[in-house]
């Protein structure tokens, strides 16, 4: 409480207190001063300590930095001489692989060496041994040089003599094509082998007509004789007529029976001449199988046609080894109503036509030679290559059925092998043609039932055959014009028929009594070709 001004005692007494108070406060203040002056000059004390070990902990730093430089220079020289140290290292285990290889290598061939070496001994002591050998047979082996010398002189005389034998048996060949060509002139240009098929189950047993006969060069034929009662005509006896032919083969007469008589003929072919096959007959008298056979079955079946292209293929590897190589080609035609019809070409409505070869007239082509136009020719090389073409012509080829036959051919098939060979040996060559003819079956018009477009078609068949008769019957009395022309079967045929061919013709017969009126006819027909002589076939060379 502040005292009134008036109070001077009381403020007197107030200063002094107060002056206790500061007094007092002085002389704490003092004694706070010395105990701080103290706590200086200890605290100075200790920062001069302090300062003491800071300089000695400064220079203690210098050095320890001096000591990590120094440090780590030498970690860094250290760190160098490890990677190099490394790299040696690597250096020294690659070069101690290698010299561990190099080690067993050189053990190896160390291994190799011993054997060898082994082997060399006992090769030197086999050396030894046959050096001694040598020397003991050396004198034997002087004593057969002389042998020798004269050895190799007998192979040059026995050389010699198969360059000789060669050379006889290229000209053995050449005159075996001369003498097979005697001989089959011998047998005559045209021949005619009649061929009598078996009866059928259908068609009983044979009581009468043709008879089976075992003969080689005839037929004989018996007419049945017939006299007038009330209840109409009875039978008394059969009068017998013979006809005579080449060959004669019976019903029990086999496929292979039959082509052996043609065999010689087939290969005329391969020695260069025209060869003509064909058979004639009535429907139904065995003229395709003759011809064609069943070459689906079992081969003893098989006709001409594939017997004869299998013995040409056969023959012709077997001439190789004599220096022929043959070019074959194969056609296959159809004569139907006078028209021509290639049966290897499924186009049926081409115009085709025979023409004489190279345009020639008929007067300055003296070989007659003719050929089809637009007609497919198919090169072949192998029997198995003409079977196809076989199959094929037989589905294109005309049939039909009539009473004389339930499968009767309406047309003439004509089969052709063109042959070309050369003999690179002997610088020969020849050209022939092998015709193999099935023609179509003759029959009455009024026997066969047929009308409509099968009686022209038989119409057209008799014609055909009529024409072919008349080209026969005029070569035969040698007449200036032949009428080859007449039908497009005999013009055809001009090559075969024309005097430049080897020509032979089957007449099928049927044993039935009930077809021998045709019978008779066909084997009168058969009589006339086989009495016609047409001059000699010339081969073809160049």
């Amino acid at each position: 409480k502040k005292r009134p001004a008036w109070d001077l005692k009381g403020r007197i007494e107030d200063m002094e207190k107060v002056m206790q108070c500061m007094q007092s406060e002085k002389e704490a203040i003092t004694q706070q001063k010395e105990e701080i002056t103290q706590r200086s000059d200890h605290i100075q004390q200790d920062l001069q300590t302090l300062q003491h070990e800071n300089s000695t902990l400064q220079q203690r730093v210098r050095e320890g930095d001096t000591t990590v430089r120094d440090l780590q220079k030498k970690n860094q020289n250290l760190e160098e001489d490890v990677e190099r140290l490394s790299r040696q290292k690597k250096s020294l285990e690659r070069e101690r692989d290698d010299l561990e290889s190099d080690l067993k290598t050189s053990r190896s061939e160390c291994q190799g060496l011993k054997g060898t070496i082994a082997q060399q001994a006992a090769a030197q002591e086999g050396i030894k041994a046959e050096l001694q050998l040598s020397k003991t047979t050396n004198v034997a082996l002087q004593a057969e040089k002389t042998t020798v010398e004269g050895l190799k002189n007998e192979l040059a005389e026995a050389l010699q003599k198969i360059a000789d034998q060669d050379v006889q048996l290229q000209q053995a060949e050449t005159d075996r094509r001369v003498l097979h060509n005697t001989i089959q002139e011998l047998k005559g240009n045209i021949r005619v082998f009649a061929r009598l098929r078996p009866m059928l189950p259908t068609e009983g047993a044979n009581s009468d007509g043709i008879d089976d006969i075992p003969h080689f060069a005839w037929v004989n034929v018996f007419f049945p004789l017939y006299f007038q009662t009330m209840s109409g005509l009875k039978r008394t006896t059969s009068q017998k007529v013979e006809f005579n032919f080449d060959r004669v083969f019976a019903p029990s007469s086999s496929q292979a029976e039959v082509f052996e008589e043609i065999a010689q003929l087939v290969q005329s072919a391969l020695d260069g001449y025209n060869v003509c096959i064909f058979a004639y007959g009535q429907t139904g008298s065995g003229k395709t199988h003759t011809m064609e056979g069943d070459m689906e079955g079992t081969p003893e079946h098989r006709g001409m046609i594939p017997r004869a292209v299998e013995q040409i293929f056969c023959t012709a590897e077997k001439l190789k080894t004599k220096g022929w190589e043959y070019k074959i080609t194969a056609s296959f035609l159809e004569i139907y109503n006078e028209s021509l019809r290639d049966l290897l070409d499924s186009k049926q409505d081409k115009k085709m036509d025979i023409k004489l070869k190279d345009g020639r007239s008929s007067k300055d082509n003296k070989t007659n030679d003719v050929y089809v136009s637009n007609q497919v020719v198919v090169d072949v090389n192998s029997e198995a290559e003409v079977y196809p073409l076989l199959k094929k012509a037989n589905k294109h080829r005309a049939v039909a059925a009539t009473k004389c036959n339930d499968r009767s051919s309406r047309s003439h098939s004509v089969f052709q092998l063109t042959i070309k060979g050369e003999n690179h040996l002997t610088s020969e060559s020849c050209s022939g043609v092998l015709n193999l003819i099935d023609l179509a079956g003759s029959e009455q018009v009024k026997k066969s039932g047929s009308q409509g477009k099968q009686l022209q078609e038989a119409q057209n068949i008799n014609k055909s055959l009529s024409n072919l008769s008349l080209v026969i019957t005029a070569l035969s009395n040698k007449d200036s014009y032949i009428p080859y022309r007449n039908s497009k079967l005999t013009h055809l045929l001009q090559n075969s028929l024309g005097g430049n061919s080897k020509t032979l013709m089957f007449v099928n017969v049927s044993p039935q009594e009930e077809h021998l009126g045709e019978s008779i006819n066909s084997l009168r027909f058969a009589t006339t070709v086989n009495q016609c002589n047409i001059g000699t076939a010339q081969k073809k060379v160049k």
